[in-house]
């Protein structure tokens, strides 16, 4: 399945609510796009790499308001790539959901997506925002290494009230991020120390 093909079956899953679903393709468009990019590199490196490099549009799309950079999350995932050891969230992203998926097991209880921009975070267990879908989309979109890809006419990204064709923004990071910067947002590293080292 093309990266193209991945985020046309995330956005149609997405439209008929099936989030785990529509979580499963785009972790599969984001897979996709890293094996283009990383060919030599592992599959948890290159997809945790892909999402790090990309925070600006994946958190902006996905998670508006929190750092994504900053941010380690009180949860267990193994060998987590976070420069610090803690899992941070490209690693919560492969971890949970992505190998959950990728293995066909059901996803673990306490990880389940939440509607709209809620966030529900609990000493081992953190659910995010079903918009995650959207940002991990973006990354995929908006890579160089998808300027072949294409998608029916009418699908489309939004940010900040504006609608952005995909087909038109494959390959567009770079203007993206031109775009993000006019429209700055607050963004707040969440502090799970305490939990962290109290397990």
């Amino acid at each position: 399945m093309t990266v193209g093909e991945s985020v046309r079956k995330a956005i149609d899953d997405w439209e008929q609510g099936e989030f785990e679903s529509a979580m499963l393709h785009a972790c599969n468009a984001i897979d996709g796009t890293a094996s283009k990019l990383y060919p030599t590199v592992g599959s948890n490196a290159r997809f945790t790499q892909l999402l790090r490099e990309n925070y600006e549009i994946f958190g902006r799309m996905g998670a508006p308001g929190i750092d994504l950079a900053g941010t380690r999350w009180p949860v267990k995932v193994e060998r987590p790539k976070a420069a610090d050891g803690k899992p941070d969230s490209a690693d919560v992203i492969y971890g949970i959901h992505r190998c959950t998926h990728a293995h066909r097991a059901a996803l673990p209880d306490g990880f389940e997506l939440l509607p709209d921009a809620a966030v529900r975070i609990e000493k081992g267990k953190v659910q995010l925002s079903n918009r995650i879908i959207f940002g991990l989309l973006a990354v995929a979109v908006m890579s160089p290494a998808n300027t072949d890809q294409r998608v029916p006419d009418t699908y489309y990204l939004s940010f900040a009230g504006a609608q952005f064709s995909i087909n038109e923004s494959w390959g567009r990071a770079a203007e993206f991020a031109s775009i993000v910067a006019s429209d700055p947002m607050p963004r707040v590293t969440l502090n799970f120390t305490d939990w962290m080292n109290n397990p």
